[in-house]
């Protein structure tokens, strides 16, 4: 009897142990909510613990840029009580930068310098930023986290979260677009423009030789729900529309099938 009181003893400061390290809660006055992200975090989850796909987050912006160059990039929210939000937005290599007094610089990350309202009858909220591309990377990427709460300023379940699709940036010097190249020298994705969409996407891809080309589009439990097959396409850029008029509103994933390779994207069709 004695050793199963001492466990349970121990088993009780461990959970107080634990819940004396849960993450801190914002106020209006406290809003320091950074290392969320994928790169370096698990989301929101002082509001809720698992990702919510009701919530869509997403960067918008240039996706190709030369070392150096900086460009005013946009972090999207919606769904989900769409009230209020707030979001976190991190880079592994390029530097960030608040474009206006909505956004603060902490650690060299982003996030709301305060809860921001939803404008009324709007579908969804922004925050604009600044990301500077490295001198001596390739390619980067932007993570994001977007949160969409009740804006009764008290974090809680009822606030949902997700986090954006990566936000790849290619960094090239003397050029600025994809289609600069004639023969690319590897089978690359660039994404789908827009994202999110309704009904319709581009879904664009470089080819370093001819070869036959299907795209399969898949929810996001795996279950494949569309295909294009666009036979043999020719060595360059190539651009396919995808109609997702016959899907809901959702996350979507896509890869890219040509000859014995393939490649995966990810898309957001907003209904």
């Amino acid at each position: 009897m004695k050793k199963l009181q001492i466990s349970a003893i121990v088993l009780s400061l461990v959970f107080i142990g634990f819940r004396m390290i849960d993450p801190p809660k914002h106020t209006p006055t406290n809003t320091e909510v950074i290392a969320c992200t994928e790169l370096n975090g698990e989301g929101c989850v002082c509001h809720s613990i698992y990702e919510d796909t009701t919530v869509l987050t997403w960067v918008e912006g240039p996706a190709v840029l030369r070392p150096g160059e900086t460009a005013l990039y946009k972090v999207h929210v919606a769904g989900g009580p769409a009230l209020g939000g707030g979001f976190n937005v991190a880079t592994r290599f390029g530097r960030l930068a608040a474009a206006d007094s909505t956004v603060r610089y902490l650690d060299h990350e982003l996030t709301q310098q305060f809860p921001m309202a939803y404008p009324p009858g709007a579908p969804s909220i922004y925050w604009d930023f600044y990301y500077t591309a490295p001198l001596n990377k390739l390619q980067d990427t932007i993570y994001s986290v977007g949160l969409s709460t009740n804006h009764d300023l008290d974090p809680g379940p009822e606030d949902l979260w997700s986090f954006g699709p990566k936000f790849v940036v290619d960094i090239r010097k003397g050029t600025t677009d994809i289609s600069d190249e004639s023969t690319p020298p590897e089978f690359k994705l660039t994404g789908n423009f827009p994202n999110p969409f309704n009904p319709s996407t581009i879904i664009r891809f470089a080819l370093p030789k001819p070869a036959d080309v299907s795209i399969r589009v898949y929810d996001i439990s795996g279950k494949q729900v569309g295909e294009v097959k666009a036979g043999t396409l020719d060595a360059g850029v190539q651009n396919i529309r995808y109609d997702a008029s016959s899907l809901p509103g959702g996350v979507y994933f896509y890869r890219v099938i040509a000859g014995g390779s393939s490649l995966t994207g990810k898309m957001i069709l907003s209904k």
